[in-house]
């Protein structure tokens, strides 16, 4: 009946696309409806709700406070249905849906070729998205729901997260000249040569000054750079050395552009597979998590980490 309307997902679909393109003919055109179609359901919205969601003017819409407040809840509403829609799916039949993951620079290189590869044999009815970003920002985004999940160093323990782990990095000496290198570094490296290191928000500059911390030293910083690509290619040109998990510069070492070395004493950190504890029970994120696990195990057989 008519007070079903405010939670018609096409009339929250109308309402969302009025306010992204501006207008009701604009929305209309996007659509392919007539125009009198959208104009009446909306109508009829604001009638139920008792007051106005847009402002018609002469050049356009202009959305109200209300109508602000409902489309936050109207696109909160489409993302949980095409949750609902997609774990339901994959509970009754084999695993499907759109899954985006958040992935770190040096991660994202070493497994994702893996992982799209064997999901496209085994699940071929998950759409991967996958979107770069650092540990902190995937964490965020994650519990924003952003993110259907991520892959994080290091996550904090947080009661609305399921965090599981996947594998231990060991933190390695990185340089562009492999010949005299020791089998392992001795941290001392870290305050006697020039450091290209992320800026001081970053994981792994934390894991570092905490290292240098306990080991009673200063790192030695001569570059800032907040980019995995640009620290390996001023290294590779010998402006100063970097640390980085092993399988981080794994196409540099094979092609000898770089070398490295695990730190003594040892440093690492734990790479983990996060998600909302709310969306545990999804099958598709379990089928991921079982197949990432199983590209992590055969990477480190090839001693990629």
């Amino acid at each position: 009946g008519k007070r079903a309307a405010m939670f018609d997902h096409k009339v929250l679909r109308y309402v969302i696309t009025v306010a992204e393109e501006g207008g009701f003919t604009a929305a209309a055109r996007k659509l392919r409806i007539a125009q009198s179609a959208i104009s009446r359901q909306v109508g009829s919205l604001e009638e139920e709700l008792g007051g106005r969601l847009f402002l018609r003017q002469k050049n356009g819409i202009e959305v109200t406070e209300a109508g602000q407040r409902f489309l936050q809840h109207a696109r909160e509403i489409l993302t949980s249905m095409g949750h609902a829609r997609d774990e339901i799916s994959s509970l009754l039949g084999e695993p499907s849906g759109s899954v985006v993951i958040g992935v770190p620079p040096t991660a994202g290189e070493t497994l994702m070729p893996e992982l799209y590869r064997i999901c496209g044999e085994k699940l071929p009815a998950i759409r991967l998205h996958v979107r770069e970003s650092y540990s902190a920002a995937t964490y965020e985004a994650v519990l924003r729901k952003e993110l259907d999940m991520g892959l994080v160093h290091d996550p904090e323990p947080l009661e609305e997260l399921l965090i599981l782990p996947l594998v231990s990095e060991q933190m390695h000496f990185i340089t562009h000249d492999g010949w005299d290198l020791p089998e392992r570094i001795p941290c001392s490296w870290l305050q006697d040569r020039g450091l290209i290191l992320p800026d001081a928000a970053f994981g792994l500059r934390d894991l570092l000054e905490r290292y240098a911390a306990r080991n009673s030293l200063k790192l030695n910083i001569s570059a800032a750079v907040n980019g995995v690509s640009i620290t390996k290619a001023m290294v590779a040109s010998g402006l100063g050395s970097t640390v980085l998990s092993k399988s981080a510069i794994t196409h540099e070492a094979s092609r000898n552009i770089l070398a490295s070395r695990p730190l003594f004493p040892e440093l690492s950190w734990q790479l983990c597979l996060i998600m909302r504890a709310d969306r545990a029970g999804n099958r598709s994120f379990s089928e991921l998590h079982r197949v990432m696990k199983q590209v992590v195990e055969t990477l480190s057989r090839q001693n990629v980490w």
